[in-house]
């Protein structure tokens, strides 16, 4: 008994939008990191663009988008994992000349 690939076929079009949006957030971050902003709100806003970018490059290349929510939330534990890491690391090295932010 043959069964039927569900195959996920996806158009140059969505490609294309993809790389629109990539390219926008690109240069928003760029837009960031320029703009005369307190250093910590630009560290948040430039963490935001590029989790932006990695949902966007795994819905599209990933093909999660097509999949269901468990393999979704599978591949959000790494992120969760460095986070819990950073967490524990972090407050060693308060104090320490890595944690020093030069004002221009």
């Amino acid at each position: 008994m043959a069964h039927k690939h569900d195959s996920h076929v996806i158009s140059y079009k969505t490609y294309f939008i993809t790389w629109v949006w990539l390219l926008v957030l690109t240069a928003l971050a760029l837009g960031i990191g320029y703009a005369p902003l307190n250093e910590t709100l630009k560290a948040v806003l430039l963490v935001c663009t590029t989790l932006a970018k990695i949902l966007v490059i795994a819905a599209i290349f990933m093909h999660l988008r097509f999949e269901k929510i468990n393999l979704v939330l599978i591949t959000l534990a790494p992120l969760i994992l460095s986070i819990i890491l950073f967490s524990f690391t972090f407050p060693e090295t308060v104090g320490t000349v890595s944690h020093v932010i030069s004002v221009r």
